[in-house]
């Protein structure tokens, strides 16, 4: 115990509202990013399982780098969505109307793209 009262400006800051508020978020744009996203993360695990075999070898690399990328592309738009999700979480705590629609956008499209195949 000391004689001098504690100094308010040497307390440790406490980040524990912004970090609790930044988790919900993230958690709440993965699980939109995973509900758009399904089929062509089941698709790149497919490809990585294929392309274990190789592992150690430059082909691994080459299917990797391949798999990653057709990853990346495809999933642009469930991507987009997520930050979406991720901005409207940190602003209101909640998704908006607009976010929304813009999922069900996606969602409608991605349908229509593998009905027609």
């Amino acid at each position: 115990m000391s004689y001098y009262a504690a100094n308010p400006h040497y307390a440790p800051n406490d980040f524990s509202e912004e970090t609790e508020r930044r988790e919900r978020a993230e958690a709440e744009a993965s699980r939109w990013f995973n509900d758009l996203a399904g089929p062509q993360i089941g698709r790149h695990r497919e490809r990585m399982e294929v392309a274990r075999a190789y592992k150690g070898a430059p082909r691994w690399d080459r299917e990797k780098a391949a798999a990653d990328r057709e990853f990346a592309e495809t999933t642009a738009d469930a991507a987009r969505i997520a930050e979406m999700v991720m901005s409207d979480m940190m602003a209101t705590g909640e998704v908006t109307e607009a976010t929304s629609y813009a999922f069900d956008e996606v969602m409608t499209r991605q349908v229509m793209a593998q009905a027609a195949e």
